[in-house]
């Protein structure tokens, strides 16, 4: 008999073509915080049994990585591929397979966006207004085009109000 366990979600990983800029921008817009204050720059030529290594084929030569703590202790990893380099992705579209959007809650949404559009993000779409739950959001994309959601309220709040 298999038993089934919700599972919590540790941490999400993002490729990015400037570790440093993308953190320094999580870190003053998001309040994300980069862990032990460092970015990891790791050489196969220097550390061949590194981690990242036996994840990846032998095309990897050179990553950068960043761990950043979040406010609810789920992990934001910043990647930057220097060999091969990033590759930008094709532009976002919403109905092709794959995460699509990752949401932060902030219990006012219009001003961190305001902050967010003021350090180089682009707002997508208009605001909403749940009509059970109450609840806000709102939709942009960051510097890199990485699509992020802020509500103003948790998860399983919405979810709860919205079932009633």
């Amino acid at each position: 008999m298999s038993t089934s366990n919700m599972r919590s979600i540790n941490h999400v990983g993002v490729s990015v073509p400037d570790i440093e800029a993308v953190v320094k921008w999580y870190s003053e817009i998001m309040g994300f915080v980069l862990v032990n204050g460092k970015i990891k720059h790791i050489k196969r030529s220097e550390t061949p049994d590194a981690g990242i290594f036996k994840i990846y084929p032998d095309s990897l030569q050179e990553v950068k990585l960043g761990f950043m703590a979040t406010g609810n202790g789920v992990g934001f990893e910043v990647f930057e591929f220097v060999d091969p380099a990033y590759k930008k992705a094709e532009d976002f579209a919403y109905n092709v397979g794959g995460f699509f959007h990752l949401c932060v809650t902030d219990a006012e949404p219009e001003a961190l966006l305001a902050r967010a559009i003021q350090a180089g993000a682009s707002k997508i779409g208009e605001p909403t207004l749940n009509p059970l739950s109450g609840s806000r959001c709102l939709y942009f994309r960051d510097p890199w085009g990485n699509v992020l959601e802020i509500l103003d309220m948790s998860f399983d709040r919405m979810s709860a109000l919205d079932a009633v």
